[in-house]
């Protein structure tokens, strides 16, 4: 015989059952949502250059066409190129980045290094002040000489202050305790970095390599003023060249004159299958690292 505790209790659960559904609809009609512009680009790169200038971008191809593909891979040898460029410069300078970030904010965010609070000043001076473009360039082509190299493309990028000062503020939350006792049976700062330290700080490591990947995989302007050999061009340069050429032909009075060609030229499609080539790899790499990002993000700008 059910009592009346029993019931309460059951009809307590079914709310429960029935608020939970609800959420999970109204949270999946938004991510609904947030796929429709990805949805949409994948179905321009494949609508006929023609349909895109009459009748706009839908959800789905009107008239399938892979102009935009074939024209982006007239020459396709320089698009893995650019791809294994790109890839290269992502890994090596996201490994890089991380690892002098994390030991340089690990470095400021303990309290008994005497000189933290200005080299705190420093890094944080290079978030409102910069030397400028002329002297940027002077300092990378001619001193350090690393014109028409792939360290052109690493080393501007290596370090960013805020990330530093994020993931100092994130390491400023960690127990001292923890650090105390390391030291107590002996461990090194380096040790106590990637063993103790570094494990627990999984967010906002997440996170700042989600920031740095992304910097060096959607980074161009380096290569427009680095870079000279067609064997060192990164995929995003490669890209930008193609869509610009395009850009300037449609736009040339010699092609306005001409209405077919013009329109048979797949300038839309074009950039709408460039997004698709260049977002493609890194949005695969965001799924792994999302559950870390919010709370990384947020603990490390709040703690301290």
């Amino acid at each position: 015989m059910i009592t009346n505790k029993q019931a309460s209790q059951n009809m307590y659960r079914q709310r429960i059952n029935v608020s939970s559904f609800f959420i999970g609809l109204v949270v999946s009609i938004v991510a609904l949502f947030t796929l429709l512009p990805f949805i949409i680009v994948l179905s321009g790169s494949f609508t006929s250059e023609r349909d895109l200038i009459t009748k706009g971008i839908g959800l789905w191809p009107g008239t399938f066409s892979v102009d935009g593909y074939k024209f982006l891979f007239q020459n396709s040898d320089s698009i893995v190129t650019g791809y294994k460029i790109t890839l290269l410069v992502t890994v090596v300078g996201t490994a890089i980045s991380l690892y002098l970030t994390a030991s340089l904010a690990y470095v400021i965010s303990i309290n008994t290094v005497k000189l933290r609070n200005h080299i705190s000043f420093f890094v944080y001076f290079t978030m409102l002040f910069s030397g400028g473009l002329v002297p940027w360039y002077i300092l990378i082509v001619r001193y350090l000489g690393l014109k028409d190299s792939l360290l052109a493309l690493i080393l501007p990028m290596l370090i960013n202050p805020f990330y530093i000062m994020l993931m100092r503020t994130y390491f400023k939350g960690i127990p001292d305790s923890l650090r105390e006792s390391a030291l107590m049976d002996g461990a090194s700062e380096f040790r106590i970095l990637v063993r103790i330290v570094l494990p627990v700080s999984l967010p906002i490591i997440a996170t700042v390599t989600l920031f740095y990947m992304l910097a060096y995989w959607n980074d161009w302007y380096h290569a427009l003023f680095f870079i000279d050999s067609k064997e060192l061009v990164p995929l995003q340069f490669n890209l930008y060249r193609i869509t610009s050429n395009l850009s300037y032909l449609s736009s040339s009075s010699a092609m306005a004159q001409s209405a077919v060609q013009y329109v048979t030229l797949p300038s839309e499609s074009v950039r709408m299958a460039t997004v698709v080539l260049t977002i493609g790899p890194i949005i695969f790499v965001y799924p792994f690292l999302q559950k870390h990002f919010v709370k990384g993000i947020l603990v490390g700008s709040v703690k301290g």
